[in-house]
């Protein structure tokens, strides 16, 4: 169960967002928030991507802006080059980030995020591997939960809607609190 961002196990994939997300932000909120998250999805397995990516698509808020298979990728990607020279990509409301990759893997993106101001900006550690150290390390370096793979078409569905609701109780949560919305009181 996670308690302010700390898993101290990891539990069934479909439970962990949506109760870290009570948890850490004050419970269930009311409200759309935002009309579309945009999501960064960043593992070095075309076939994972394939299978996370048809899951995301049923759900019509969130939008994948990209996907990237390398740590490398994800820091260029937040840069500015989003692939496509000369081409400005939506700024991700999540980042989904698997910790094995390429050139630079997800603990190193992690460092890398630490040293950026992306205040607005969610990331979950989407992985196979369990390991204690593993999720203390990526929770410690920033990550806002650790979600262990869903190996099931049905868990997959389960995990995009839970990526929904923590993005909306997200969202809700930063327009409740906005000096905007204070002052109009």
């Amino acid at each position: 169960m996670a308690t302010l961002g700390k898993l101290d196990k990891v539990n069934e994939h479909q439970n962990i967002l949506v109760s870290a997300c009570k948890t850490k932000h004050g419970g269930g909120f009311k409200g759309s928030g935002k009309d579309y998250y945009h999501i960064l999805l960043a593992d070095d397995s075309e076939d994972d991507r394939f299978l996370l990516r048809s899951s995301i698509e049923r759900i019509q808020r969130l939008k994948i802006v990209a996907e990237v298979s390398n740590g490398t990728e994800v820091i260029a990607y937040f840069n500015g080059l989003g692939g496509q020279t000369g081409v400005t990509s939506p700024f991700p409301d999540l980042l989904l980030l698997d910790l094995n990759m390429p050139f630079k893997d997800g603990f190193q993106v992690l460092e890398w995020l630490r040293t950026q101001k992306y205040e607005s900006l969610r990331v979950v550690v989407l992985t196979d591997s369990v390991q204690p150290d593993h999720i203390k390390r990526a929770l410690d370096l920033g990550a806002d939960y650790y979600q262990v793979k869903a190996r099931s078409t049905s868990d997959r569905h389960t995990m995009a809607r839970a990526f929904e609701t923590y993005l909306m109780n997200f969202s809700k949560l930063q327009f409740d609190s906005s000096p905007l919305e204070e002052g109009m009181t």
